[in-house]
């Protein structure tokens, strides 16, 4: 939705006294996401109430502008390791949220990249989720709330501020659907086949992100020479593996669109129009396997492909072995 509906969404309910304790905002940090966030900040604490916040004008609204708010904190992920550990939860942010508010008012507490937290950071979290403090609201923002727990995603109301669906990134996206438009599960060797072809996109990745982190480092330690310190080999690897992790998005993504595609085409109605697809350059392959593919079996395909993101990053099972067992069943 855009910025102001949602706007407009909270400024209600923070007027009828039903605001929520935890929304997960939808938009990158650095861009959307995090000047909403702001301008939520301003709307609780501006000096003029609920009817004229945010004004813009008064003291409250320019420290949260200049980001100097007694009662606003935002935590990100450390510059090292790119991600929120337990020590700055439970060390900086948490105990912050517990204590009273400066002016007395409401506390608002941002995590910026809010996908970045460790596991153990997240689930502290979720202790302070289910049992919220008083005027206190938590705003989580990412541009990838997927990669959130479950559980904490059920705990906060949600405000999408994406203007569109973001594809997965080429030649991720293409060189997925080439080996899908292959695939053939008519054999194990075959199934093997495609699961090799995708597990080589992995390896490409790993050293990308690899060259990535790289990157990254020499222009940190140019910006600030002397203030830069190189990380060690196990903080190198987590950053690695962090951005690694990114990359492998493109791949789940561009791996469910493709049964949602076929998807698509197996249910159409005779004589309906065609809805646009995700891959139409690949439209004659789709429509091909549609014919074979009932609508129930293609969406079960759908749940599959979202299984095998699951079973890959959440379980840490071998990435060959899940594509090899699912694609097994997936034509």
């Amino acid at each position: 939705m855009q910025e102001n509906e949602a706007f407009e969404i909270v400024r209600r309910s923070f007027r009828n006294r039903r605001l929520p304790h935890a929304y997960v905002v939808a938009g990158a940090p650095r861009g959307a996401g995090g000047a909403f966030a702001r301008r939520v900040c301003a709307l609780l604490l501006c000096e003029r109430g609920p009817d004229e916040a945010p004004c813009g004008a008064c003291g409250a609204c320019a420290r949260v502008e200049r980001g100097a708010h007694p009662d606003v904190l935002s935590l990100e992920p450390e510059k090292k390791s790119r991600i929120i550990p337990i020590d700055a939860m439970r060390g900086t942010f948490l105990p912050w949220a517990v204590e009273k508010s400066f002016d007395g008012g409401w506390k608002i507490g941002i995590l910026l990249f809010a996908d970045r937290l460790k596991a153990e950071a997240a689930n502290a979290l979720l202790k302070t989720l289910e049992e919220p403090p008083e005027d206190t609201l938590f705003l989580l923002v990412t541009d990838r709330p997927e990669e959130l727990l479950p559980t904490i995603l059920s705990r906060c109301q949600r405000i999408d501020l994406s203007a569109g669906r973001i594809p997965p990134a080429e030649p991720w996206r293409t060189r997925v659907a080439e080996a899908l438009a292959e695939h053939s599960a008519a054999s194990q060797l075959r199934v093997l086949a495609t699961a090799m072809r995708l597990h080589a996109l992995f390896e490409e990745m790993k050293g990308l992100a690899e060259d990535a982190v790289r990157e990254d480092l020499r222009a940190a330690e140019a910006a600030d020479p002397t203030g830069f310190a190189a990380p060690d080999k196990d903080t190198f690897d987590a950053m690695a593996r962090t951005k690694e992790k990114e990359l492998r998005l493109s791949v789940y993504v561009a791996l469910q669109d493709w049964y949602r595609d076929l998807l698509v085409l197996s249910s159409l109605p005779a004589g309906a129009p065609e809805p646009p697809l995700f891959f139409p350059e690949f439209r004659d392959a789709l429509a091909e396997r549609a014919r074979r593919v009932p609508p129930r079996l293609a969406l079960r395909y759908v749940d599959f492909a979202q299984e095998i993101q699951s079973h890959i990053e959440d379980r840490f099972m071998n990435d060959v072995f899940v594509f090899s067992h699912w694609l097994t069943w997936m034509h």
